[in-house]
């Protein structure tokens, strides 16, 4: 099986949009493109029924698209004709338009879905700080890295006086993704606007440029969405999100058809519990270093410890989520072995990245459906004292919580420390640690782990540096597919020490990724069916 190294060179269609956008024709239509949007999406944000109604099977606000189209999609000129015409006597037989890019959707062999919806919530930060967050394509990408596999600034147009983001227009492009192999991401070139309404109210709009650069190809538009971001006493944001996407994806495979009909797969809901989790990590932190000035030492050090330890756990996420961050240089590979191809692989070499261990690493990853509700496997998976009956180097081991350090807005979302004993007499098994995070994006539910040995788990403990402890992480994403059934995703990230490149993973290790895989599944249809028998 070769498996090829990850190149970061960007790609051809890239470079030529970049310098595309800045030439004077398209930049006049992309400024004209993004002001419309941006008056759009403030109504959108501000409007209530009959715009906007409420699913109770997705417990949230979804678009009343007739009434949309009749408010703001507006025909071409042609089809502005051809109407005028049917008013004064012509044919009635009129196929339905909902604008150019939709029209060319529509008309193709795949039928195009809308998914569109809104969330309302919470941030734990000043409007201003969260307005440069979402303009600042490395700081978005890596507050929803759980989203954003990758992203890029092709271009700024307009910018903001004085440092003032207020006015400012770039060019992006990124890839959108779910936690599975088996879903391709979803990618997207378009502008991202913002624009300040009052002294404290912001409004951050993208919209894709198929208008401007129309390509038949397109499987994803994004429609007027983002943010509106009013602020609130005592630096805190109410943020209403909106996502109004056109999707045209025939790849989606059969298990997960459900989930993208069901809208919830890229909800508006999701983006907005992202960034409620990531800034609700950072307000903790703070407030554990404010409780931390002028207590006993001891205290303090035991304070640092669990501060450092959850700035690790954040680490561990975004090495999560790298493993579903795919691109057209190192796409997952099924294994080549009877009985592999719904398992996929890939590696990575690091020679030189901080706080990862140094060589050839190997992510192994598989989706399967299982006849669990989704809340059960994710309460199976994040008790400590469970672990043994599904990690293969736990198995008859001791493992219990030694740790745990809820989220203050959502219990269900915790960071803890997991200790796996060897059984009494037992001296081919050594104590190691596992931290992990549980957490949920309202689409799928996580449970993200990595190994930690003694030492280090007792250096994090004394207030020491995290940053010098290396992880790799693995876990579990477990998204809805039926009321009775569930869609577990299993990724695996480990180092083989016996790999010297990245472009070749030999049959030895092709078949341990097999076992890994296929016994670790094995182990957890065993627990949980029995558990369910009783």
């Amino acid at each position: 099986m070769q498996v090829l190294a990850r190149d970061n060179m960007p790609r051809a269609s890239d470079l030529l949009l970049s310098v595309s956008v800045s030439a004077d024709i398209y930049k006049t239509k992309i400024v004209d493109l993004a002001l419309a949007a941006s008056e759009e999406l403030r109504q959108m944000a501000q409007q209530q029924e009959p715009l906007w109604l409420f699913d109770t099977n997705k417990q949230t606000e979804v678009l009343n698209e007739p009434e949309y189209k009749r408010r703001f999609v507006h025909l071409d000129p042609t089809l502005e004709g051809i109407i005028k015409f049917l008013a004064n006597g012509g044919p009635i037989d009129m196929p339905e338009f909902n604008g150019n890019v939709e029209v060319e959707m529509e008309h193709s062999s795949i039928p195009s879905d809308i998914e569109s919806s809104r969330a309302i919530g919470i941030v734990l930060v000043d409007p201003i700080n969260l307005v440069h967050m979402l303009m600042n394509v490395g700081s978005w990408s890596c507050v929803f890295s759980n989203i954003v596999s990758k992203a890029t600034n092709l271009g700024l147009l307009l910018t903001g006086g004085d440092g003032n983001v207020n006015g400012s227009l770039q060019v992006m492009t990124a890839q959108f993704h779910l936690p599975s192999p088996l879903v391709r991401p979803r990618e997207v070139y378009f502008a991202r606007h913002c624009r300040q309404l009052d002294f404290d109210t912001w409004l951050v709009t993208d919209v894709s440029l198929e208008s401007v650069f129309p390509n038949q190809l397109v499987q994803y538009k994004r429609r007027p969405s983002g943010c509106l971001i009013q602020g609130l006493q005592s630096g805190l944001s109410l943020v209403t999100w909106v996502e109004n996407n056109v999707v045209c994806d025939g790849s989606v495979p059969e298990m997960f058809r459900q989930t993208f009909k069901s809208g919830v797969a890229f909800s508006a809901k999701r983006w907005m519990l992202t960034m409620e989790r990531h800034y609700d990590r950072h307000a903790m932190l703070q407030k554990q270093h404010d409780q931390l000035l002028g207590q006993p030492l001891r205290d303090i050090n035991v304070g640092e410890g669990q501060k450092n330890l959850m700035k690790l756990a954040e680490r561990m996420i975004k090495s999560y989520d790298e493993i579903f961050s795919s691109c057209d240089e190192n796409q997952w590979m099924p294994l080549s072995i009877h009985g592999g191809e719904d398992i996929f692989a890939k590696t990575s070499m690091n020679l030189d990245v901080p706080g990862t261990p140094r060589g050839v690493s190997v992510m192994i990853s598989t989706s399967v459906w299982l006849p669990i509700p989704q809340n059960d496997l994710f309460k199976f998976f994040r008790a400590g004292e469970n672990r043994w009956k599904w990690d293969l180097l736990s198995y008859c081991c001791m493992t219990r919580d030694v740790l745990h350090i809820p989220s203050a807005r959502d219990p269900v979302n915790a960071v803890s420390l997991v200790l796996v004993e060897a059984p009494n007499g037992r001296t081919d098994k050594s104590e190691i640690f596992y931290l992990q995070e549980s957490f949920t994006d309202s689409t799928a539910m996580y449970v993200i782990y990595a190994p930690i040995d003694t030492p280090a788990v007792h250096y994090i403990m004394e207030g020491k540096d995290s940053d010098r402890v290396d992880i790799l992480a693995s876990g579990f994403a477990v998204l809805p597919c039926t009321p009775r059934g569930s869609i577990l995703t299993i990724a695996f990230h480990i180092m083989d020490e016996e790999l010297s490149t990245p472009e070749y993973l030999p049959p030895r290790s092709v078949y341990t990724a097999k076992r890994l895989v296929s016994e670790t599944v094995s182990l957890i249809k065993a627990s949980l069916m029995f558990s369910s028998a009783c």
